[in-house]
């Protein structure tokens, strides 16, 4: 965009900006270089009362969107929440093992209450008919808080008493493969996994080892 097509007032650079990544959830500090928090938080209210804006909590947005069947508005990403809250309030945050493993697709478990580890006390949201619980936590219980490997290896965590076969753990290591093969993000998760290798358990580093390292084991573990 030109400098002549820049946007000029407020509110319109404020809808730039949530234009350009329109499914996540955004807080007032998110504009803090556009203008003053006095100024930006009564253009994201006129935003909400005008309909461009969805407020789901205290100093928590979204552009609302609506299920094409239902013609209802979905309810946003609770992903997308928490990373506002992190952002907001300046925490780190390790979501529970059967949401990751739902959202890797190696559940389809639907956990009703979403626990999220945090290293702050923060009051619990609700999203629809899903309920995110904030537990406080040591940082010792924090390692993989905000890297890209957070899901995989709470969802090991979670999958390690469900596990009771190799050909079980064959479809997880698949799973991590295809995860690693994504474009956009697989290198990011295969550094971060490697990276934090040595801190897994002996059992989650028997899984992930033949698809981190390819040490001539493939899928037999």
């Amino acid at each position: 965009m030109t400098d002549d097509m820049q946007p000029r007032t407020l509110p319109d650079r404020l809808r730039a900006r949530i234009d350009e990544a329109p499914r996540r959830v955004w807080t007032p500090a998110d504009f803090a270089d556009i203008g003053s928090r006095a100024a930006v938080d009564k253009a994201l209210q006129r935003m909400v009362t005008s309909g461009q804006l969805r407020r789901i909590e205290r100093g928590l947005y979204d552009k609302p969107a609506q299920n094409a069947l239902t013609g209802k508005s979905t309810v946003p990403d609770y992903r997308a929440v928490i990373d506002a809250i992190a952002r907001r309030d300046q925490v780190r945050w390790l979501v529970d093992g059967m949401t990751a493993a739902n959202t890797l697709g190696l559940t389809n478990a639907v956990p009703a209450k979403i626990e999220v580890l945090v290293d702050a006390r923060l009051k619990p949201i609700t999203l629809g008919n899903q309920k995110i619980v904030f537990k406080h936590a040591a940082p010792s219980r924090l390692y993989w808080a905000g890297r890209p490997g957070m899901y995989l290896v709470q969802a090991l965590h979670w999958l390690h008493d469900v596990m009771s076969n190799d050909v079980e753990e064959g479809v997880v290591r698949k799973t991590v493969r295809r995860q690693l093969a994504d474009k956009d993000t697989g290198s990011a998760l295969l550094d971060d996994l490697k990276s934090g290798f040595s801190a897994m358990p002996i059992w989650m580093q028997h899984i992930l080892r033949g698809p981190l390292f390819d040490a001539g084991e493939g899928d037999q573990g």
